[in-house]
């Protein structure tokens, strides 16, 4: 090989190695970012979901709640009647009568206690009130892990943004401020994934 060539060969990949090094901090980069954005978009996707649940399980919990008023209030209603009729002589109620509506009352205050507290059906009062705790819970989680992803997002962005600029100005400040960056944005994603602080 001509010595003049071999030179040139040498000149050239000198040349070309450092775009191969940033070309693949670019990509690596990239698929951090691939990450957090997947992050982002399920945590957005989970926070969506819970606030629909939360929204029906409010629902569900407000109507069991209004019922119980209203089952009261009929409660209170029929006790008044039974006791004015009890007492008068001049209606002439008859004991089948009153044994009708003290049924009624009877199952009315039972479907009221129910609706509070009852092992036999899943959408009692205080097992509703459980599952909004602990979707609360699950969304404000989701929230936390997406607001990191988010901040990844931005880091990775201009990470990748740095180090492409420092092909152009063949500049190593911007190479390794995007690389620092890079590893910032980095672990900031992982944390999004394990919250180890939050």
């Amino acid at each position: 090989m001509n010595p003049e060539k071999a030179a040139e060969t040498v000149e050239k990949e000198a040349e070309f190695q450092p775009h191969v090094k940033k070309a693949i901090t670019i990509s690596i980069l990239a698929m951090v970012l691939a990450f957090a954005t997947l992050g982002s978009t399920r945590t957005t996707k989970q926070v969506s979901v819970g606030n629909i649940q939360i929204s029906n399980t409010n629902t569900i919990y407000e109507f069991r709640t209004l019922r119980q008023i209203v089952m009261g209030a009929s409660v209170d209603l029929l006790s008044e009647q039974m006791d004015s009729l009890g007492l008068s002589q001049s209606i002439g109620a008859n004991a089948k009568h009153l044994k009708g509506v003290r049924q009624i009352i009877d199952r009315y205050q039972h479907e009221i206690a129910s609706l509070e507290a009852d092992s036999s059906r899943d959408d009692n009062k205080q097992d509703l009130q459980v599952k909004l705790k602990d979707l609360k819970s699950q969304v404000q989680l989701a929230k936390n892990k997406n607001e990191w992803f988010e901040n990844a997002e931005v880091i990775l962005q201009i990470a990748i943004v740095m180090v492409s600029a420092s092909i152009v100005a063949a500049g190593t400040i911007l190479f390794w401020s995007g690389i620092a960056l890079g590893v910032i944005g980095t672990l900031v994603t992982l944390n999004g994934f394990f919250l180890f602080f939050s």
